[in-house]
């Protein structure tokens, strides 16, 4: 600490002397600036807090909608196996292909849907946990993602009732296979439905929270 003195010279004027001239000292001191903590700017823990947060939000999220995946291309290739043409024979009275019935292929359709939209989706997630950038703005997503799980959703239970539907009234050999791959669709399809369900109120949950936060 240095201290720097310097005089100040002050000149007073009075009637019975033509004026006087005195000089004090003054000292300025300069002020002492703090050493900073090595500690003070480092982003490492910052960082790593960050990592560790953003991962713990997206991770559950992106579990489900892989399952939800997996349940959406079950559900689309027990139909897809049926796809060959009929024999002459049944041509006439049943098919044993899915193309031929409405509700199986709306079942279908709807597994394909569902297969894209959790791709695209699984795939967003796993860019957003590894740092490569992000495709879309997180509030935007959030809006997306929510709309998006309400109808997927919607869809895959209506096309495993509609299923269900047909499968009660479906009887005959020539269709019996089609009959058991067609059991195992709609039950793939209503499973999937309950795990974008949770999908859905994960993301209702991250939409309402950042409206609060």
């Amino acid at each position: 600490m240095k201290e720097h003195k310097d005089h100040v010279v002050v000149i007073t004027y009075g009637p019975s002397s033509e004026g006087s001239v005195t000089a004090s000292p003054i000292s300025h001191q300069t002020p002492s600036v703090p050493t900073p903590s090595p500690f003070a700017y480092s982003v490492t823990p910052s960082a790593s807090r960050f990592s560790s947060r953003r991962a713990s939000v997206h991770v559950p999220g992106l579990v489900l909608r892989f399952i939800t995946l997996v349940l959406c291309f079950v559900s689309a290739v027990s139909l897809a196996v049926n796809v060959h043409r009929p024999s002459q024979r049944h041509h006439t009275q049943s098919s044993s292909s899915f193309a031929s019935y409405p509700e199986l292929l709306y079942c279908f359709g709807v597994a394909v849907i569902g297969l894209v939209y959790t791709s695209l989706q699984t795939f967003k997630g796993v860019c957003d946990i590894t740092h490569r950038g992000v495709i879309i703005s997180e509030p935007l997503s959030d809006y997306i993602s929510f709309i998006l799980d309400q109808v997927i959703c919607y869809l895959l239970v209506s096309s495993s009732s509609v299923v269900i539907a047909w499968i009660q009234h479906a009887d005959g050999d020539a269709i019996k296979t089609l009959r058991n791959n067609s059991m195992v669709s709609a039950s793939m399809a209503f499973s999937a439905f309950l795990v974008l369900a949770l999908s859905s109120l994960f993301s209702g949950y991250k939409l309402c929270k950042r409206f609060i936060w």
